[in-house]
């Protein structure tokens, strides 16, 4: 009490709003996607949209539940329409999305188009109501690593996933942190994504153990030879610069089937040479560094 004035303090204790969403440590054990999600991916190469299916399975997805997209142009092209419409019917259904970030495409002159799937995904996002984005995870998956190219899928997307081999027992330790950074967990209490992950283990162990799915999402040295195989019947054609373009995009589509491999010194040198492509600008040039970097891919996929 003063002389001209009483003062009251009151003090009380409060933590700052979202203080109770803090992203803990993941438990990968007890860690599992909700029951009724999807899986939807698009990548313009057959043995990633194989990969692709392989590693939703790995996250635990359905079968059933697995969409794959890419086959052709009209698939990659119609790829916005379609997300936007199948999630008007499957309102309130949580999508994982796994998006090519380079999508090679013909267009009707049969000339061959790039389109960036991190600019479908964004496209995406913006058509969807905000519910239903908020059941959207997606994610871009690209070779292309460097700060600003993952600057741009973030902003876009999600994340970010690499392109590189991954064992089955790390699909959910790499998936998780992306997860939890989208849907940050609460500190206490049991909310509905846990309790449906506790009651799906079981259903998930059996998945694991299922004799059907290889140890690992990565490419085999087949798959590799046969993509070869297809460039090298391109540099036979002796018009390479006339058609660099696609010649290019199967490059790089390479490169990227490669870092699904094993990652070691052979493979690096393999993308090492595929990236010096970029600074050769005659046919007798591109042919000398392809013949080189067959012969190196031939030595690495037989030993």
């Amino acid at each position: 009490f003063e002389e001209t004035r009483t003062v009251f303090t009151l003090d009380v204790p409060a933590k700052p709003w979202g203080s109770e969403q803090i992203r803990t440590p993941i438990d990968i054990k007890t860690f599992r996607f909700p029951e009724n999600i999807w899986g939807i991916g698009i990548d313009d190469s057959k043995i990633q949209q194989k990969l692709l299916g392989k590693f939703f399975e790995f996250a635990g997805v359905s079968r059933d539940r697995i969409k794959v997209f890419g086959k052709d142009s009209e698939e990659i092209v119609g790829f916005v329409s379609f997300v936007v419409n199948f999630m008007d019917e499957h309102m309130g259904e949580p999508v994982l999305m796994i998006a090519d970030e380079n999508l090679d495409v013909l267009d009707e002159a049969s000339r061959h188009q790039t389109i960036s799937g991190s600019q479908l995904v964004e496209n995406i996002r913006q058509r969807l109501l905000p519910e239903q984005e908020r059941q959207l995870f997606a994610l871009i998956r690209s070779a292309n690593d460097s700060s600003s190219d993952v600057a741009i899928y973030k902003a876009r997307a999600h994340g970010f996933l690499p392109k590189a081999p991954i064992k089955k027992a790390n699909v959910l330790e790499t998936l998780a942190p992306l997860w939890i950074a989208r849907y940050p967990q609460k500190k206490t209490g049991d909310d509905d994504s846990t309790s449906m992950s506790r009651r799906r283990s079981d259903s998930f162990s059996s998945l694991e153990s299922s004799s059907s799915l290889n140890d690992a999402v990565a490419t085999t040295p087949v798959e590799i030879l046969l993509i070869v195989n297809e460039i090298d019947k391109l540099f036979s054609t002796r018009s390479i610069l006339q058609n660099w373009e696609m010649i290019w995009d199967k490059l790089h589509a390479l490169k990227g089937d490669l870092l699904t491999l094993q990652v070691g010194s052979k493979v690096m040198s393999a993308v090492g040479m595929i990236n010096s492509f970029r600074d050769l600008n005659s046919d007798e040039d591109l042919t000398k560094c392809w013949n080189l970097l067959r012969e190196h891919i031939a030595s690495m996929v037989s030993s």
